[in-house]
């Protein structure tokens, strides 16, 4: 989630759009504080997490080809970028702020890419081992950062008190909007997934109807499709789009959607190999 927030952010200080300038710092140090719960989880799932520093050798022990040594440089630097990006914005110098900016966006997306191509490169894992994983996981970290942004400035408006400092509701649909569009590609990519399984191996049938279908039915089903892909899709092209609490429960519905891509992608993998 936190790409989407901080393309948001980047929108005004480094790609001149101003009237976002208003929530860029807002945006930026909400993007920062979730991308540093990545790291916690991250190291609480490694078998031994306080040998963590191994994978941040990077010098004597590190390896270039590996995808996940790529993967530790960028969670380290990423965040350290938008933190410098953030106090440029606090100390109003454009001319840094664009350049940090930028360097944040670069990195925005190569981690999110990244964690899709991890995952990918395992061939025992049909379900994992597609192309498109890292268009997915950058897919699904746009639309969920635009969307926890708006529930986070829904959030600030209940607690300002001067209507000049409350985000204007047509600056909530314009977000929802490219929301919309971000889920319309997902819904893309999604059913794109469907059709490879449906019409793939014996094995990728499977997958999609014995775990997918199945076990996993309710975070692929009833999260992502229908609550996450469906109902946003739905709700944003039709007028409910341009009422400020149907975009808010858009948004609620894209993340949950989003989360429950995670589950079955992470566990829909492991499922059909380690059961089947």
């Amino acid at each position: 989630a936190s790409a989407g927030s901080f393309v948001i952010s980047s929108l005004g200080w480094v790609f001149g759009i101003k009237r976002f300038k208003a929530i860029s710092f807002f945006a930026c140090n909400a993007s920062i504080l979730l991308l540093l719960i990545v790291p916690a989880i991250l190291i609480d799932d490694l078998g031994k997490p306080m040998r963590f520093w191994h994978l941040m050798n990077y010098v004597g022990n590190w390896h270039y080809s590996a995808p996940m040594s790529w993967g530790s440089v960028l969670i380290t630097t990423y965040p350290l970028t938008m933190i410098f990006y953030s106090y440029c914005i606090f100390r109003k110098n454009e001319a840094w702020a664009r350049l940090w900016g930028l360097l944040a966006v670069v990195l925005a997306v190569c981690t999110h890419w990244y964690t899709g191509v991890v995952m990918e490169l395992n061939p025992n894992r049909e379900l994992n081992h597609t192309a498109m994983a890292a268009i997915i996981f950058l897919t699904g970290a746009f639309i969920s950062g635009i969307g926890f942004l708006i529930i986070l400035l829904a959030i600030r408006n209940l607690f300002v008190k001067t209507p000049e400092q409350k985000v204007p509701g047509a600056f909530f649909v314009e977000l929802g909007k490219m929301m919309a569009y971000g889920v319309a590609f997902d819904s893309f990519l999604i059913f794109s997934e469907f059709l490879l399984m449906f019409y793939g191996s014996e094995e990728e049938y499977a997958i999609l109807t014995k775990v997918l279908l199945g076990i996993l039915s309710v975070p692929y089903v009833w999260m992502e499709i229908i609550a996450g892909l469906m109902l946003p899709f739905l709700i944003l092209f039709s007028p409910l789009g341009n009422r400020v609490p149907f975009v808010v429960l858009s948004s609620i519905l894209v993340c949950i959607g989003v989360f429950g891509m995670r589950i079955w992608w992470v566990f829909g993998g492991q499922f059909l190999q380690t059961f089947y």
